[in-house]
């Protein structure tokens, strides 16, 4: 009976500071909502480093009646081999899978991988309970809304689970102690969703109600106890932070009124929605890291991609960021539909040019579910089929182009975080794209990896070739890389 056995879920990480949020809003709602005492749900992390022998003897020794795997692209070939070798050693064990990397394709992999039971294709707080109290009852789970199952022979789909729509039904996870919490990035929702339909993003768009909220007061006493804590920092996970701007300041207000012990906060925004104030409060309340995207610039692939931007105010939003000193990731997507290798050097300098702290630039990554996903073929998007999908050719960029874009998103890595680099690239005549081409074609000629004296050799090969004088960046390099 399951209702007996230890029900054991378990993830892992490409981060292990992070805490696995979606396996603690399972256990509270199995603890606080089902009544199932405290040590009935175990919660196993394993690093991205964790053999899959050893990540199966762990889950082993719990001695589950089900297993609950929470699956992303990072960890979904892993768990997916250990989930087969648990079966092998244990056949009577239930296997349940959730997940972005599962859900929108649940079919297939229960086709492709007959160790898996069931897969929960969206939410779990609801679902998985109910799966839970059907075996108990020796029901058939084909009344369980939001799930995809193996029954015999056949594989069912139900019809999709009811939305949370008071996600203060929701227990919280922030409250008890169900995991190792110290010294770690507190992951931590205020809202759920995103009312934003950029195709290559998997944010709940098949929900009828794209964004709910958290209670404000929940918000804050959840904030507020970890604030108190040994943390290393507090993730704020919302798709868009600042969404509902006069909310982001109250939450802001709240924190800086609080954070005594100077705690560290992360989050997600949208650059046009940042005025004055809400840069100023965000530096009160302790935000040392926030996330931008941009993506790109061109105007094709934004509306391929279905995503807005208004230029113009991203830029005073991003001018607001650094009169503050907010340190924030310029994020960009290499290879959208539409863009091709000239439109994305414009983006790219773009990008540069509001001097981020950081820049980040993504190879695009064609994610099942998403509609980038579901249009593939009328694009002519070629992505690989397995983990982490990236884009191969489309339309507007062959196989050569996203070749020469990987090796771009890896020079944009190492030059992006020399001051050096990001000056040399504002010479008349030369931008931070020439400069990334310079370096690919540096590499080609057999360059060593990056590092200060790379760098300086780098810089004195680019002066040659472009007729700099190289004084003044020698100099600049030695005192970056003393």
């Amino acid at each position: 009976m399951v209702d007996s056995v230890t029900i054991c879920l378990a993830t892992q990480h490409r981060a292990p500071a992070f805490i696995p949020l979606a396996l603690l809003y399972l256990k509270a709602c199995l603890v606080e909502r089902d009544s199932r005492a405290l040590d009935e749900v175990r919660i196993l992390e394993f690093g991205p480093d964790t053999a899959v022998d050893e990540m199966v003897r762990e889950v082993l020794a719990t001695e589950p009646g089900v297993v609950g795997l929470s699956c992303y692209v990072w960890n979904i070939k892993n768990l997916l081999e250990a989930a087969r070798q648990v079966k092998e050693n244990r056949p009577d064990v239930k296997i349940v899978l959730g997940g972005p990397e599962v859900g929108p394709v649940a079919v297939d992999v229960l086709r492709r991988h007959p160790e898996v039971d069931v897969i929960v294709k969206s939410e779990g707080e609801i679902p998985l309970p109910e799966v839970l109290h059907a075996w108990s009852a020796r029901h058939s789970l084909d009344q369980v809304k939001g799930i995809c199952f193996r029954d015999g022979d056949a594989l069912v789909e139900t019809d999709d689970a009811p939305v949370v729509n008071d996600l203060d039904q929701i227990p919280s996870p922030h409250v008890r102690r169900y995991a190792d919490y110290q010294g770690r990035v507190i992951c931590l929702e205020t809202q759920r969703g995103c009312v934003f339909r950029c195709s290559f993003c998997f944010y709940n768009k098949d929900f009828s109600l794209r964004n709910r909220r958290f209670d404000l007061d929940r918000v804050k006493e959840e904030i507020l106890f970890w604030l108190d804590q040994d943390v290393q920092e507090l993730y704020l996970m919302d798709p868009v932070f600042n969404l509902n701007a006069e909310r982001a300041r109250d939450i802001c207000r709240f924190v800086a009124r609080h954070n005594h012990r100077a705690v560290p906060l992360h989050a997600e925004i949208w650059a046009e929605f940042v005025d004055d104030e809400m840069a100023r409060l965000m530096r009160a309340a302790n935000f040392q890291f926030l996330e931008v995207g941009l993506q790109t610039t061109d105007t094709t692939a934004l509306a391929t991609a279905e995503r807005r931007l208004k230029l113009q105010r991203f830029v005073d939003g991003v001018a607001h960021l650094k009169r503050h000193k907010l340190k924030f990731e310029l994020q960009l997507i290499y290879g959208l539909p539409g863009e091709t290798r000239s439109s994305f050097r414009q983006s790219l300098n773009f990008a540069m040019s509001l001097d981020p702290h950081e820049l980040a630039v993504f190879p695009l990554m064609v994610l099942p579910g998403t509609e980038l996903w579901r249009k593939a073929d009328a694009l002519k998007v070629a992505f690989d089929p397995d983990p982490p999908y990236f884009a191969q050719s489309h339309l507007s960029m062959s196989a050569d182009d996203f070749a020469y874009g990987r090796r771009v998103t890896a020079a944009c890595a190492r030059l992006q975080r020399s001051r050096t680099a990001r000056l040399l690239g504002r010479e008349r005549g030369l931008t931070f794209a020439d400069l990334v081409d310079e370096w690919v074609a540096w590499e080609d000629e057999g360059a060593e990896a990056f590092d200060g004296d790379s760098m300086k050799r780098f810089v004195a090969h680019v002066c040659e070739r472009r007729a700099i004088a190289p004084q003044f960046y020698h100099h600049f390099a030695a005192l970056e890389f003393a």
